[in-house]
């Protein structure tokens, strides 16, 4: 599928993810020999890392335990040997997560494959949900923190807090904020854009995934997307049809993100090259 969307040297993400829910089956297993195929079928440069996860389990009413009781179980996770991409596997989802994002069409067939091979070894009963989150970052150099206003130069005016200009009794000025927004782009499909001033990092240098890239800790903003389809019924669990999916989730996000930021922010930030001064 064609792609015109212009692609930034320094491009602000941190993070894509791509979640597939599927009707919950918890005797649901991957034993090795699975596990193995579906490497297999990933590709040669993808190894075996799985992850232990922590459930907390809190019971309720008469007789009921007075302290909750955490259960420790191990989902199956690939990733390549860099740690920049990762497809994770529970009892109910798939997840394809990266934070070495070039272009949209490469990511889209790690999507492919994962889901073909999703398709064979796993034989879900359906869709549940399907969910696709972009992170950025964004990063200015020399900002001062201490200034929130000074984002008015750099992102549109519907990401800053009110009363920036207003004066009782002296000037105003945010010292932080978080806003959320929850757009309808479609039936059934919703877009969810969490938003705010923040210092340090959304995604970590060194989590689950190491990113190619670390850039300081410091001030940034977050724009967090999730594009999401929540299906009445249960479709089947179609590659070609999720990859359809994917893309249309992916429209919006692009489309308000372009919105969001400023010529200036494009210009002077998000199109140098990454190392110029």
């Amino acid at each position: 599928m064609p792609d015109s969307h212009e692609v930034y040297p320094s491009a602000p993400l941190a993070l894509v993810a791509v979640e597939v829910r599927f009707p919950a089956a918890p005797d649901r297993t991957m034993p090795m020999p699975m596990q193995r195929a579906f490497r297999e079928q990933l590709g040669s440069d993808w190894v075996i890392e799985s992850q232990k996860v922590q459930q907390l389990d809190v019971a309720f009413g008469p007789g009921a335990p007075g302290s909750p009781s955490v259960r420790e179980f191990v989902v199956p996770r690939f990733t390549v040997r860099d740690r920049t991409l990762s497809v994770a596997i529970a009892g109910a989802s798939l997840t394809i997560e990266t934070t070495n994002y070039r272009h949209y069409l490469d990511f889209r067939s790690v999507l492919a494959t994962a889901f073909d091979a999703a398709a064979e070894l796993l034989a879900p009963d359906g869709v549940a949900r399907v969910g696709m989150r972009y992170i950025d970052e964004i990063r200015v150099p020399g900002l001062d923190p201490r200034r929130p206003s000074t984002w008015r130069h750099w992102l549109d005016p519907s990401l800053l807090p009110p009363g920036l200009d207003a004066e009782v009794g002296q000037p105003l000025e945010a010292v932080g904020w978080d806003g959320v927004a929850h757009y309808a782009t479609g039936v059934e499909r919703s877009l969810v854009l969490r938003y705010g001033a923040r210092e340090g990092y959304a995604v970590q240098p060194r989590g689950s995934l190491s990113r190619p890239t670390s850039p300081p800790p410091g001030p940034y903003f977050v724009l967090d997307f999730d594009s999401f389809w929540e299906p009445g019924d249960i479709p089947a669990f179609e590659p070609s049809a999720l990859l359809s999916t994917c893309d249309e989730l992916r429209r919006p996000v692009r489309s308000l993100f372009d919105v969001l930021i400023t010529d200036k922010l494009r210009t002077e930030v998000f199109m140098r090259e990454p190392g110029d001064a």
